[in-house]
């Protein structure tokens, strides 16, 4: 052994001490044996030492902090691996709080370098537990954890899930586990647990084992990470060795593999059965199989890219072999395919099982146009007054949710409710009452028909409004004012709540979860959205109001659009559309407002690029016409409008259906950039076709051209 590591050995029972400031990366304080394991000379020299942030101490030092200032934890002992000498040390280390002189906590690292190459067989079986890549923890037999390595720490956090109850989320399936291991020895699942990015599902190994320190019985528990693949990642590997038709054919489930331009890699049999395509064709693209259903594909596989799902299903309709309709549910995932990465489709028949959904849904649909088209609203109510159903009407009448099942008398004045409650009590139909609505204030007649209408538990009633009364909603313009004016008031304090987010964003020190530091990013995210949306808001009221500011300067078209298509780049990457722009090089200057016409461009864009299922294109173009006017053209090759819902579009708030839930946003898009346009004496149009795209159009005629002086 080498002299100096005799000397490690001599002095293991005299550790070094150091005092490690986080907020200014760096060792303030050290005794002797602290100075001889990092090589300096003195506290001065010590203190001078740079931890860079991204440095594997620096980064182990910032675990430990947040491990020793947990609630109820004192003292926290670890093994560390240090370089301080440019070689990596292992040392044990007991880390505790330490109250630097300004009040802030620091760390008191004690550390003992472990020897070298004189390690005892418990010593290293220790060291490899805890270095192991599988997650594992030792469990006492009534489920208490003794100790977990550094891997389950990573899967489900330091000290947390104390018992193999709480990771398993309930009692029972955690007795059931450690009762089998007790009887057999051994015990094998796949469950799905808690860990800090959710609930996974785990292959969960348990050993029977005597806890080498108490002598009792203990449960010796690893973890692997199950989530499932589907079979035909599963069978890549036999694919590879040339057996892959005979495997792919033998499933009950349809095979097909696409590359990232959803172009056909393969296709079993089966697959080729279920999507009605002959087995001796050409396999079609995916968004060929499905024309009308390639948005609902590109989300489900946006949803994958972006990792908010391993596995997206989506049902379809295809037309068979046999000309006949049938419903097959698409799963999709990522996987490989010949050493290259995939979209891999497993097809199920699920014909029978949407064939019985459809006919309860179409008995529904009746039930529901057929009182809609009385006229007036009808709820049925359950026995304790709770609505379990209302038809459209009547939930306009209430202003509320078509399925909310809240009692129907939250929505009465006092009197009304008073006045229900006698009726409800009734057994035979009434003439009918007069109710005053809480929100609104609108008059309404109520009438409950007989208990046995329906049957015991069920009442119908209905909500006829009453005409000319002389409290009623206050008109479009009255609404689009009292909106206005909220939005205005509600600027001020979404404007401190985005400030005081925006400071704490920018010194996260003070917060010692990584959790909260998102959250506080989401909140800030939130507000920042909430504020264009209200700024939106006001902007329209502007336009109708004809009141908008507008600063006509010459502005250089062409750069606007650069700076437009960069800002569009990201979300274009993210959606898998190729942004193409195209601009003429001579293109004059126009006379516009910046800040409207670079809004408006944006918002154009940007609907483009949310509208155009992936693999799909956005080009941005920009030309004088001989007529000397310049003309700005977005065209997409999305699904495209028709008439009806080119109207919907260009109104206020206007949201097509489906829209709301598949793309977000407020329906302010379309009508702001037309509004800006036209406050600019420029022209906008609007052209689509249901299946080929929209073009939206901006024109600016010969006039808005300056000329030369």
């Amino acid at each position: 052994m080498a002299a100096s590591e005799k000397q490690q050995v001599a002095t293991a029972a005299h550790p070094g001490v150091w005092v490690w400031d986080h907020d200014r990366r760096r060792i303030v304080w050290a005794n002797e044996n602290a100075l001889r394991f990092w090589g300096e000379r003195s506290v001065l020299d010590l203190i001078d030492r740079d931890f860079p942030p991204n440095d594997p101490t620096t980064e182990q030092f910032a675990r430990l902090l947040h491990a020793a200032t947990a609630a109820g934890t004192e003292r926290v002992r670890t093994r560390l691996t240090l370089t301080p000498k440019g070689k990596p040390r292992r040392v044990a280390a007991s880390v505790s709080r330490f109250a630097l002189t300004d009040g802030r906590i620091g760390l008191r690292v004690s550390a003992v370098p472990l020897p070298l190459g004189m390690e005892s067989e418990p010593e290293r079986m220790r060291e490899i537990f805890a270095t192991a890549p599988q997650a594992m923890t030792l469990f006492a037999v009534d489920g208490t954890m003794l100790v977990q390595n550094d891997a389950a720490d990573l899967v489900f956090g330091q000290g947390a899930q104390a018992s193999l109850a709480a990771r398993y989320g309930e009692d029972g399936k955690a007795g059931d586990a450690l009762r089998a291991l007790l009887l057999t020895g051994s015990f094998s699942h796949t469950v799905s647990l808690r860990t800090r990015a959710g609930a996974r599902r785990h292959r969960v190994t348990m050993r029977r084992m005597l806890d080498p320190v108490t002598g009792a019985f203990a449960a010796l528990v690893s973890f692997s990470d199950a989530v499932e693949r589907d079979d035909a990642v599963m069978l890549t590997t036999a694919m590879e060795r040339g057996a892959e038709q005979a495997l792919l054919s033998s499933i009950e489930a349809g095979i097909a593999v696409y590359d990232d331009a959803l172009k056909p890699l393969y296709m079993s049999d089966r697959a080729h059965d279920l999507l009605g395509v002959p087995v001796n064709t050409t396999t079609p693209q995916l968004g060929r199989l499905f024309p009308r259903d390639r948005k609902r594909i590109a989300e489900a596989l946006m949803q994958i890219r972006d990792g908010r799902t391993d596995v997206a299903s989506i049902d379809l309709t295809v037309q068979g072999q046999d000309n006949g309709v049938r419903w097959v549910q698409l799963r999709m995932r990522r996987g490989g395919w010949r050493g290259a990465g995939a979209w891999i489709a497993t097809i199920t028949d699920v014909t029978a099982g949407q064939r019985s959904a459809i006919a309860v849904q179409r008995a529904s649909d009746d039930r529901d146009a057929a009182l809609d088209a009385i006229g007036i609203g009808v709820a049925v109510l359950a026995a304790d007054g709770s609505v379990t159903d209302m038809n459209t009407t009547a939930a306009d009448l209430l202003d509320r949710a078509q399925d909310d099942r809240r009692p129907l008398t939250e929505d009465f004045d006092s009197a009304g409710q008073t006045a229900f409650s006698d009726i409800f009590a009734q057994t035979t139909r009434n003439p009918g009452f007069e109710v005053v609505l809480r929100e609104s204030a609108r008059r309404v007649t109520v009438g409950v028909s007989p208990k046995d209408r329906l049957n015991r538990d069920h009442r119908i009633v209905t909500l006829r409004p009453v005409e000319n009364a002389s409290q009623s909603r206050p008109g479009l313009f009255e609404r689009r004012e009292a909106v206005a004016r909220a939005s205005h008031e509600l600027r001020t304090p979404l404007n401190a709540i985005l400030g005081f987010t925006q400071l704490m964003l920018a010194d996260p020190d003070p917060i010692r979860s990584d959790a909260y530091v998102s959250y506080l990013q989401d909140i800030n995210d939130s507000g920042a959205y909430m504020l264009r949306l209200l700024q939106d808001i006001l902007d329209m009221r502007r336009i109708e109001a004809d009141a908008l500011r507008l600063d006509s300067t010459p502005i250089d078209l062409g750069n606007l659009l650069r700076v437009v298509a960069r800002e569009a780049e990201f979300a274009a990457r993210k959606r898998d559309v190729d942004l193409v722009l195209s601009i003429e090089p001579t293109l004059p200057p126009v006379l516009a407002d910046l800040h409207t016409m670079r809004q408006a461009l944006t918002n154009m864009v940007s609907n483009a690029v949310k509208f155009t299922a992936a693999s799909g294109w956005v080009r941005i173009s920009a030309l004088q016409r001989a007529s000397g006017a310049v003309e700005v053209e977005v065209i997409d090759n999305g699904d495209g409008m028709t008439s009806e819902e080119r109207a919907i579009a260009l109104e206020p708030f206007g949201q097509m259906s489906g829209s709301q839930q598949n793309f977000g946003g407020a329906g302010m898009g379309v009508p702001l950039a037309k509004g800006f346009i036209e406050a600019n004496r420029a022209r906008f149009e609007l052209s689509s076709d249901k299946g080929l795209g929209t073009i939206a159009r901006v024109v600016f005629p010969p006039d808005r051209i300056p000329t030369d002086t």
